[in-house]
């Protein structure tokens, strides 16, 4: 867990980076969308369903 500043008021906020191969291993591949669940204590990443 990192954090970034906000340009305006430096004000830092949290942030995550995720990448690597092994994400590709999951299944994750450049463009493909994503749903991110938000829940008390947790974060989900998945891919999104297809439309």
């Amino acid at each position: 867990m990192g954090y970034i500043r906000d340009s305006r008021t430096f004000t830092p906020f949290p942030s995550i980076t995720l990448k690597g191969n092994w994400m590709k291993t999951l299944g994750f591949e450049t463009g493909q969308k994503i749903e991110v669940l938000a829940e008390p204590g947790q974060l989900i990443v998945r891919l999104a369903a297809e439309r």
